[in-house]
């Protein structure tokens, strides 16, 4: 389904006529590549991910319409090929309603608008909701102070009991914005099919968790420091869970950047998550980036990660 969804959009974006002169066409990327050392005696040195994105603005007398995106990633030394957010979204006037078709980040606390699927020190959806990306459709948009987003999503796709397609998951966020700050309440109900990598599957064995979720989050930029956080509740087929995340990023000067993380998430027992790391910039769009996380609570493990990171982007 995804596959499909990915070749619709590429087709978009190499068939379809501008709509006038000022439509716009993006290509961006970069690969990601990082030795990790856990416990001290296991070493891993991998290409952790390369990726190639295009995006398509098509627009009109009035301003832009349709965007097309499309993107594709490789991980785990090409282990995994995989479409990332690959969608078509229209926009109403000055974009204070949107419609979106396919396969993107849903919109839930600090993923709808922070992705860390390319930093060591990430958010916690792999333990809090098991699943970052659905296929679906989403509304979205701003009115004056407020932003919002309205997702229903595949979840797990057709029941292959009652052969009916009624296993959808519904995932929205409210949200307020100010100058240096930003707030939003965000809900999420239904059956998810969680991702491989996610710590609920290794939790309670199983590759469909029906999940309910309330969340706040915030971010607050003071001067160098950017804090982001946010707080869950909820149950995963009917046992309640809850946690929440904290990290700071400190600019100590143009190109160096302190990073720091603390999570807990509670599921028939604890978990801990501390991180510390540092980010550094050689030249636009290559960094170097150290961090360490210790988990502790129902696993303990130590991970120390060296990263080579690098990003482009160029506009046609």
């Amino acid at each position: 389904m995804r596959y499909r969804v990915f070749i619709v959009v590429i087709l978009f974006l190499t068939l379809l006529p501008d709509f006038s002169e000022a439509g716009s066409f993006q290509l961006s990327g970069g690969a990601d590549a990082r030795y990790i050392n856990t416990d001290g005696n296991e070493n891993d040195v991998k290409l952790e991910g390369l990726f190639l994105n295009f995006r398509k603005v098509f627009s009109d007398e009035k301003g832009d319409r349709l965007i097309a995106v499309g993107q594709l990633d490789m991980d785990d030394n090409f282990k995994n090929t995989r479409p990332y957010q690959t969608y078509l979204q229209y926009k109403g006037p000055l974009g204070k309603w949107n419609i979106r078709a396919g396969h993107y980040i849903l919109p839930f606390g600090l993923l709808s608008d922070y992705d860390t699927e390319r930093l060591i020190l990430k958010t916690i959806e792999s333990t809090s909701l098991g699943i970052k990306l659905d296929t679906g459709i989403e509304f979205l948009g701003y009115i004056k102070d407020f932003d919002y987003a309205f997702s229903v999503s595949q979840g797990v796709g057709r029941n292959r009991l009652t052969d009916i397609d009624n296993d959808k998951l519904v995932t929205g966020r409210i949200g307020w914005k100010a100058e240096d700050v930003s707030i939003g309440l965000s809900g999420l109900i239904g059956r998810v099919l969680t991702e491989e990598d996610s710590i609920i599957r290794e939790d309670l064995g199983l590759k469909s968790v029906y999940e309910k979720r309330l969340g706040i989050d915030l971010t607050k930029y003071a001067g160098p420091l950017i804090l982001r956080g946010e707080l869950l509740i909820g149950e995963d087929n009917k046992e309640t869970v809850g946690g929440g995340l904290l990290k700071a990023d400190y600019a100590l000067s143009s190109k160096l950047e302190l990073n720091l993380k603390y999570a807990h998430w509670q599921r028939s027992g604890g978990r801990n998550f501390i991180g510390v790391g540092f980010s550094y910039e050689l030249f636009k769009g290559l960094f170097l980036r150290i961090a360490d996380e210790y988990q502790f609570g129902k696993e303990d493990t130590n991970a120390a990660t060296f990263q080579n990171y690098f990003e482009f982007a160029k506009q046609f």
